[in-house]
């Protein structure tokens, strides 16, 4: 059985409150001899003594326990290149705060802010979120500090919001593949991100940058794990570039365009975005937008921190703080001239 401060004090011939004292610092008005405090610590080692952390949670109120919440948790794999740098950039700043990260696929699916504040998290990061005016209004009076990752600025009004320049990044990619000649193009999204805040923002910053350059463009949701490319196999095909709304997707594109035999970059060019490290192992390697990750994970997560550890919540009267983020655009040779033909 588990030894408890009674235990401990017992065994030692002390108070309770003694033994509090000496190993977790409480109790100011509390004298021990510098005797008594080395028998309790001996005692303590002797029993096996540890002290329990829920119950010190319980007192503070606190649970060291920050929820990272994902509406759509698509698995840590190889194709998968954006959760593990999401992941590390949030744990850089938790781990040396002493805090845990507790991943929650599908806590705020319905807006369940109760759910949020039920004692469970000390404090909510919220990934590429999916909300409604309501839920984002429940959400900043439920009682437990919320940041937001991969909300653009404006979505989310009175909450923390952390984002790539979703417009930038956009109109680099136009004005990249409109210098290459194409006039044709076409954004991909999964269904999945689609009605995403971030999924929103990027679909209409593309539209916005294609108009800028008079393109002929179009918005296809695809779904990622199944793309058919079967119309881009003939000279008369409806785009000659596609920009994806992740690598995970521009790589389910690369590998549907190898298996019908269309020419990357030759025939079609294609975009990712995030450039990870996937696109040093793609064929062809793939041209994508780069956004820094683990950069805005890690800086939402200490943004998130300050929340949970500020006393006095000012942050409910302080305003949100908003971060956007620049992204350049790194060319590999997934990209090319347009086709003649085209």
């Amino acid at each position: 059985m588990r030894a408890t401060i009674r235990d401990v004090a017992e065994a030692a011939g002390v108070s309770a409150m003694a033994v509090s004292k000496v190993l977790h610092g409480k109790g100011t008005n509390v004298r021990v001899s510098d005797a008594k405090a080395e028998l309790i610590r001996k005692v303590a080692r002797e029993l096996h003594y540890r002290p329990n952390q829920n119950a010190r949670n319980f007192r503070n109120q606190k649970t060291n326990l920050i929820g990272v919440v994902f509406q759509h948790f698509e698995g840590l794999t190889d194709d998968n290149p954006y959760l593990p740098q999401m992941l590390n950039g949030v744990m850089a700043a938790l781990f040396p705060a002493g805090y845990t990260m507790g991943i929650c696929p599908s806590l705020i699916l319905d807006g369940n802010a109760p759910a949020i504040a039920d004692g469970r998290f000390d404090g909510i990061l919220w990934a590429r979120p999916d909300f409604s005016a309501a839920s984002v209004d429940s959400f900043r009076y439920c009682g437990v500090p919320v940041v937001m990752l991969h909300a653009p600025t404006g979505s989310a009004e009175g909450i923390p919001t952390f984002c790539a320049n979703n417009d930038l990044a956009m109109q680099r990619v136009v004005d990249h593949l409109y210098d290459l000649g194409h006039r044709k193009v076409a954004f991909v999204i999964d269904p999945v991100p689609l009605l995403t805040a971030e999924g929103v923002a990027r679909r209409a910053a593309f539209e916005r940058a294609a108009q800028s350059r008079n393109l002929d463009f179009e918005v296809l949701v695809v779904d990622q794990t199944e793309p058919d490319l079967t119309a881009y196999k003939s000279s008369n095909r409806p785009h000659t570039a596609l920009i994806a709304y992740s690598d995970t997707q521009a790589g389910g594109l690369l590998k549907a365009a190898e298996a019908l035999g269309i020419d990357v970059p030759g025939e079609l060019s294609v975009v990712g975005f995030d450039s990870s490290t996937f696109c040093e192992r793609t064929k062809p390697r793939l041209t994508s937008v780069f956004q820094p990750v683990e950069q805005m994970a890690r800086d939402a997560t200490n943004y998130l921190l300050t929340m949970v550890n500020d006393a006095e919540s000012t942050w409910r009267e302080s305003g949100a703080v908003t971060s956007l983020y620049d992204c350049h655009l790194d060319v590999r040779e997934s990209t090319g001239p347009c086709p003649p033909s085209n």
